[in-house]
């Protein structure tokens, strides 16, 4: 059974936890294809063990979550991750993340459910969103999002974010290292 901390929030039909080992593992083994591949994770211990750093937060659907037994029944639906574990670093990107005192996040639905159409993007955002302005009230929130992810940038949009600037970060692809360019964006909720 799980303490009491282990839920940290609950918003329209998601459950934020604390990091589990087995989440961890879960989220660690995510692959995407396409121009997506970039934010996979290869399942490697270190990945898992970067997963398990204090900064990433799973999510689940919250009919996976059994709240009389304090148990996870299902795999993660997706994860957040909170300051320096959400930043793109690069040598164009310091400047523009040294500019503002925003909380920094970034957002990850599991690879099966992207894509359907059914709005998970806009709802994961919006307990990102809000799981950051509660702990951090008062701060921005901050994201970076690669340009040519045009429907996570839709999103970010559609839930307000506006564009603070652009810069350009080498990416792991299927093809290898590339450079991609990014824009950085930021709400006040």
């Amino acid at each position: 059974m799980y303490d009491e901390s282990f839920v940290i929030t609950e918003s329209d039909g998601f459950v934020l936890t604390e990091m589990t080992e087995s989440a961890a593992r879960s989220i660690a083994s995510w692959q995407y294809g396409g121009d997506l591949a970039m934010y996979g994770f290869d399942g490697s211990p270190e990945e898992v063990e970067q997963v398990m750093n204090g900064f990433h937060f799973p999510v689940y659907f919250s009919e996976g979550f059994d709240k009389n037994k304090r148990e996870i029944i299902k795999t993660p639906a997706g994860f957040v991750a909170v300051g320096p574990a959400a930043q793109v670093l690069s040598a164009s990107s310091k400047a523009l993340y040294a500019e503002s005192d925003s909380t920094d996040i970034a957002i990850g639905l599991r690879p099966d459910l992207c894509s359907l159409g059914k709005g998970l993007g806009l709802r994961l955002t919006g307990i990102a969103v809000n799981f950051a302005l509660s702990e951090f009230p008062g701060d921005p929130v901050r994201l970076a999002v690669a340009e040519d992810n045009k429907r996570a940038l839709r999103v970010y949009e559609e839930f307000g974010f506006e564009k603070l600037g652009e810069f350009s970060a080498f990416v792991k692809t299927p093809e290898g290292k590339r450079k991609k360019k990014f824009y950085l964006m930021e709400t006040e909720g």
